[in-house]
């Protein structure tokens, strides 16, 4: 390790390598003793693969998330959409003047008044985001205690696929969206699952598709793969034996892209098609591609009457979150409502 002063500097600067790795950075010390600690406690942070801090040093937001945050995610076991999340909260966050404070001033009250854009999800996910950040500066011992980052209310999606809103969508939908909504509508998958599917997943004989994982621990499981759906993933998989064994895929929806980190498609390549093609069908903007995990909801309990078979095919941790999920028909209750009148009025007629 060295420390030396640069030219018309009255401060020290410590200059060290660690595992091939340079770092050169002010200890904003004018004695070399006081220097020497601190260099000391950089040294020790490196080694530890922190980012160098001066002890009582309080860094800006943007500072952790680049230092520390990203690189974190990134290295972490954390599922493939929570590390999306936080990368897209991130993105939200860095725009907002809030990415330029200090840790040590953002408090619950600044939290609640940023001014987000977006549907409440969207919002809620920089919210996530800077709520980890802030959990992390405390793990990290930069800051003493986390502030309480409270979540927005999310709008519930009231409206559901039906068969005359499914046929008109069907009817101008491209190639790859119209199997990945097939998919979404018959089993139930989030759009992030159809995907990343890969053909090892696809079990043929028994007619189920295999779920890898997902958004929570229960998001790995079996679900139904529909006739319709295996007519049209068969085409897929007969296309895809047919082409040369460099140009064969692993994944039933590859990305077009070479240099896609993925490997297969993902949902800004869809988002857009999607809204074409929900434009071209003059569909309400309510209806997303979301949606058909909330059709297929309703129709499986309205079937099976089963909401605990319901939830584990959702891939749910709790019955509170499948139950939004689910959009009972407003007549079959009115009918159930006129079947009781009549009742009374038969009673009434016998008495």
């Amino acid at each position: 390790m060295e420390l030396y002063r640069q030219k018309d500097s009255k401060y020290w600067t410590a200059y060290f390598v660690v595992d091939g790795r340079r770092y050169r950075k002010s200890t904003k010390q004018t004695t070399k003793a006081r220097a020497s600690e601190v260099a000391a406690d950089f040294l020790r942070q490196a080694q530890r693969n922190e980012a160098p801090v001066r002890k009582g040093q309080m860094i800006k937001l943007r500072e952790l998330a680049e230092d520390r945050f990203l690189p974190f995610v990134e290295a972490s076991t954390l599922a493939e959409n929570t590390k999306l999340c936080y990368q897209h909260g991130w993105k939200t966050l860095k725009l907002l003047p809030v990415a330029d404070l200090r840790l040590d001033c953002i408090t619950t009250s600044v939290a609640d008044t940023l001014e987000l854009k977006g549907s409440g999800a969207n919002q809620n996910c920089a919210l996530r985001t800077l709520r980890r950040m802030l959990s992390l500066a405390q793990e990290y011992g930069i800051l003493p205690a986390a502030p309480k980052i409270k979540l927005r209310k999310e709008k519930q999606r009231t409206m559901v696929w039906d068969a005359k809103s499914e046929e008109a969508l069907l009817k101008v939908a491209p190639q790859p969206l119209k199997d990945v909504f097939l998919l979404c509508h018959d089993s139930g998958m989030r759009p992030n699952e159809v995907m990343s599917l890969r053909w090892d997943d696809i079990l043929w004989d028994k007619s189920l598709i295999y779920v890898r994982e997902g958004k929570t621990r229960k998001s790995t499981r079996y679900v139904p793969l529909s006739d319709r759906v295996h007519e049209a993933l068969l085409v897929r998989f007969n296309r895809n034996e047919t082409v040369l064994e460099r140009f064969k895929s692993e994944w039933v929806f590859p990305s077009k892209r070479s240099k896609t980190k993925t490997g297969h498609i993902t949902h800004t390549g869809i988002e857009k098609p999607f809204r074409q093609a929900r434009k071209a069908a003059k569909l309400p903007k309510e209806l997303v591609l979301y949606s058909t995990r909330h059709s297929f909801a309703t129709d499986l309990l309205d079937k099976t009457g089963n909401l605990k078979l319901v939830q584990d095919v959702l891939g749910h941790e709790s019955v509170t979150t499948t139950q939004k999920y689910l959009h009972p028909a407003l007549k079959n209750i009115a009918k159930v409502v006129n079947q009781r009148n009549a009742g009374r009025a038969a009673e009434a007629v016998a008495a």
